[in-house]
């Protein structure tokens, strides 16, 4: 009964105080709850039946014990190290930012999170590198204010100029784009850049794909090399694989 008060009390607590901490210290102590009456159930069916059942509930028991206390270890670590952001979140940062008519993309957002007003985020963000450098850096500067008072978030962007009237580059970034959209739907791309030279033309991307896609990054990496250097020989790429959800 005390067990059960004590995990009950910790959760009451937990919620209110938000606590991952506590929250873990309840579960413990539930566990310890079931643990014990798992081997008083065994006992009882054992002293009227007659079946022998302690080695077998003491094995189900260890093996409960184990994957709690695995999923406890994580449930403590994770809050530490930063959990993934939510879907909630990412469309929210996506709808706030893209509406912006002076940013033309987002990626590569990461976000920490230790608690309540503990939240740090950091993101990328592209924008025309024809616009005033100074202009750029005050609509980041007014995205990140209102993130803050909206959210509560403190977040951090990083500005990607973005050379829009290079008529030779973008026509070469729709054939890799193509490209990319023959081998799987789910690839995206950011940062194109072409750098022209007098023998080869280096070519610089990097490309999203879900965590849990078909190729790994290395077989996908050659798989778009070898694509694009049959569009032209001097096509040299330099690829870079990001991952997302």
């Amino acid at each position: 009964p005390v067990k059960l008060w004590q995990s009950l009390f910790y959760r009451k607590i937990a919620k209110k105080i938000d606590s991952i901490a506590l929250l873990t210290t309840s579960a413990d102590s539930r566990n310890d709850v079931l643990t014990t009456l798992s081997v008083l159930a065994a006992a009882i069916i054992s002293y009227f039946t007659g079946i022998e059942l302690d080695g077998y509930m003491g094995a189900t028991v260890a093996l409960f014990i184990i994957v709690n206390g695995v999923k406890l270890v994580i449930d403590t670590i994770n809050p530490i190290l930063g959990p993934r952001p939510n879907k909630e979140f990412v469309d929210y940062i996506n709808r706030k930012i893209l509406s912006n008519e002076h940013i033309i993309g987002i990626h590569d957002l990461h976000v920490h999170s230790y608690g309540p007003s503990k939240c740090f985020a950091s993101l990328h963000c592209e924008v025309p590198a024809e616009q005033d450098i100074m202009f750029s850096h005050n609509v980041i500067d007014n995205i990140e204010r209102e993130v803050l008072k909206e959210q509560g978030i403190h977040m951090v962007i990083h500005l990607d100029p973005v050379i829009r009237s290079d008529e030779k580059t973008n026509m070469l970034k729709t054939r890799v784009i193509e490209l990319l959209s023959d081998i799987s739907p789910e690839i995206g791309i950011h940062d194109f850049r072409a750098v022209w030279g007098t023998t080869h033309v280096k070519i610089l991307f990097d490309i999203m794909v879900p965590y849990k896609f078909s190729l790994r990054d290395n077989e996908l990496t050659q798989v778009i090399s070898d694509k694009i250097t049959t569009l032209d020989s001097s096509y040299s790429p330099v690829i870079t694989v990001d991952h997302y959800d």
